[in-house]
């Protein structure tokens, strides 16, 4: 059982460290496990006790940056939401400081811009398929920098917005951001004054996975006035599973930063923490002890030889039904008690019964971050207001139904309801369409996501994105031109895909998005924790190419890049991988199956017995 004062010393070490007074800078080494959140918001408590009011008079704020909007909610939430405390993520903090400076933008982004057109035009020269499929992205990818290039001269203000598809009006995306960002910080004097100004105190979470160049740009800021700005770094090398990180971070701190560590895990059994230490032993000198009331938990390795079985499916439940046994847990029997994680969305998509919505999309580079991190307007129509109201209406709750419809159908919002000549009839007809819905559904639960989205359109019970309009055959001629009018083909041909769908898809797949599914991918889980794990190690099915647990298995023999990157010491396919295995076994409270598909199963036992990692009673072939 976890303490609160378990890692009372480095809580105290770290607020030593964060006096107003004097303060020092440092990176907190915190492996798997270790209760670095926890730690982080201990350090932000003994703060608010001691600052608060010297903050408040001063209107000074410390700045907490995290990974995820959840996690940003979660510490906001422990420090009751005091205004001294300024938690957000990493781009909502950029955004708030780069956003007066639209002079500046607009010249980065014109430099930016005509480089990458150059790039681009380069490129469309060498090319020897001129109508190829690569040839034909990087047209209308220059096309679009272009036009972009051409209106920055109209604009007065930037917006931020992360899932626009139109970064010609005006709006910067993720990237942008960070990026204009570590320019300006480099550049602008008065932005640095600015931040020594509002922060004399800046935590940053995850810092192994913040951008390279902000990372330098900040620790450079922070070296110009170490009197009146520190920082603070919480993260793990090992940990490091995003491209354009620092990977040297640890070994190129500036002189007089302190490197606290914390070397208990408390979630996993001591069985995982040896194989999480074998992992890692040959990447960096970090190794981490169980806690004292660490139960010892089992692992498991089932290699399974893709020469014989082709079944995935099939071969996971029989796994479940091995581990069941091999750890003497029933739950393992129940697939919803299992985390089980894949390399790839698409993974995740076919195992979970979504893949007919999602698939689509991840084929669309405007669409796809949205549809996996559930942000854009037409995905939280479909999560926030559609699905819910199917669900109310299934299930005949007319509370939820009535609470849905007075927030977002366009019957009750406005001046309509209030100048309806009999406002009861509003209701009565809202009743109508609903009850026809319900009748609508029962009859044929298979229907599409379009057909509920033109019954709900016909009825005015919510309002359909433009984007969904097309797809909707009762549309007019007229609203189905205005609609495409600026549309992009490969957009408009994704959503009807997607959109032609099962309408039961919609729940495995806000399920999903929301974590709540029984399936996640090996990057989504940093930070998460489950009882039971099952890894899939699959490199045929993922047909990715920045990991490949084959080179890290020794069943695929580096390219000649990966060769020259680790003569370099630079990163390459195995070394991600190794990371990346490293988190998802990590992640294991009580057990873990890691799952192996390979045509070369002796080679995957001998290469894994040798390394340490499994012995070979703990390996079973199938």
């Amino acid at each position: 059982m976890r303490t609160a004062s378990s890692n009372a010393p480095i809580v105290d070490e770290l607020f030593s460290y964060l006096s107003l007074d004097n303060p020092t800078s440092f990176l907190l080494f915190a492996g798997a496990g270790s209760g670095k959140t926890r730690t982080l918001v201990s350090v932000l408590e003994k703060m608010k006790h001691q600052y608060s009011a010297e903050l408040s008079k001063s209107g000074k704020r410390i700045a907490i940056i995290t990974f995820t909007n959840a996690a940003c909610e979660e510490i906001q939430r422990r420090l009751f939401f005091d205004a001294n405390f300024m938690v957000s993520t990493i781009h909502s903090f950029c955004w708030d400081l780069i956003n007066p400076f639209t002079a500046d933008i607009k010249l980065w982004l014109e430099k930016e811009l005509t480089e990458n057109i150059e790039h681009l035009t380069q490129e469309l020269n060498k090319s020897r398929k001129p109508d190829g499929v690569t040839a034909q992205k990087n047209e209308r990818s220059r096309a679009s920098k272009i036009k972009r290039l051409q209106n920055l001269k109209h604009i007065q203000k930037f917006s931020y917005s992360p899932t626009s598809s139109r970064p010609e009006k005006g709006a910067l995306n993720h990237s942008e951001v960070i990026k204009v960002t570590a320019s300006l910080l480099q550049s602008e004097s008065l932005l640095r004054e600015i931040l020594f100004s509002r922060y004399p105190v800046l935590l940053i979470d995850e810092s192994q996975d913040t951008n390279k160049q902000l990372i330098e740009s900040l620790i450079t800021t922070q070296q110009e006035s170490p009197d009146n700005f520190c920082i603070g770094l919480f993260g793990d090398m090992m940990q490091q599973i995003f491209s354009g990180g620092k990977s040297d971070l640890a070994s190129s701190l500036p002189v007089g930063w302190k490197s606290p560590e914390i070397k208990i895990n408390h979630r996993c059994p001591v069985r995982i923490i040896n194989l999480i230490n074998a992992v890692r032993q040959s990447s960096d000198r970090h190794q981490q002890d169980p806690a004292q009331y660490a139960i010892p938990g089992i692992a498991r390795l089932f290699v399974i030889d893709m020469n014989k079985h082709k079944e995935r499916s099939a071969i996971e439940r029989q796994i479940r039904e091995s581990m069941a046994d091999h750890a003497a847990d029933e739950e393992w029997n129940d697939y919803r008690a299992v985390k089980v994680l894949t390399l790839e969305h698409h993974m995740a998509a076919r195992r979970g019964e979504f893949e007919n919505f999602l698939l689509p999309l991840l084929e669309n580079d405007s669409l796809s971050d949205a549809a996996i991190n559930g942000e854009s307007h037409e995905i939280t129509f479909l999560t926030d207001q559609l699905w819910p109201l199917i669900e109310a209406i299934r299930n005949s709750d007319d509370f939820k139904i009535a609470t849905i419809m007075r927030k977002y159908s366009p019957l009750f919002v406005g001046t309509r309801l209030e100048y309806a000549e009999d406002p009861i009839e509003l209701f009565h007809d809202a009743q109508s369409q609903v009850d026809k819905i319900k009748e609508l559904l029962d009859d044929n639960p298979a229907h599409s996501i379009s057909d509920v989205c033109r019954f709900i359109h016909d009825g005015e019970l919510l309002s359909i994105p433009e984007a969904f309009m097309p797809h909707l055959a009762t549309v007019s001629r007229h609203e189905r031109e205005h609609t495409e009018e600026e549309e992009d083909t490969s957009e408009h041909d994704v959503w009807s895909r997607s959109l032609s769908a099962p309408s039961r898809e919609l729940e495995n797949y806000i399920n999903y998005i929301s974590s709540t599914s029984s399936y996640d991918t090996h990057q989504g889980v940093k930070g998460l924790e489950f009882p039971r794990v099952m890894a899939i190690l699959d490199d045929e099915e993922a047909r990715g190419f920045m990991f490949s647990y084959g080179k890290l298995l020794g069943t695929t023999p580096p390219s000649k890049k990966d060769e020259e990157n680790e003569r370099m010491g630079a990163d390459s396919a195995s070394k991600r991988s190794r990371r990346l295995f490293y988190v998802i076994c990590s992640r294991a409270q009580k057990s873990l199956a890691v799952v192996a598909y390979t045509k070369e199963p002796a080679l995957v036992e001998k290469n894994v017995i040798a390394s340490g990692w499994f012995s070979k009673d703990e390996i079973i072939q199938m």
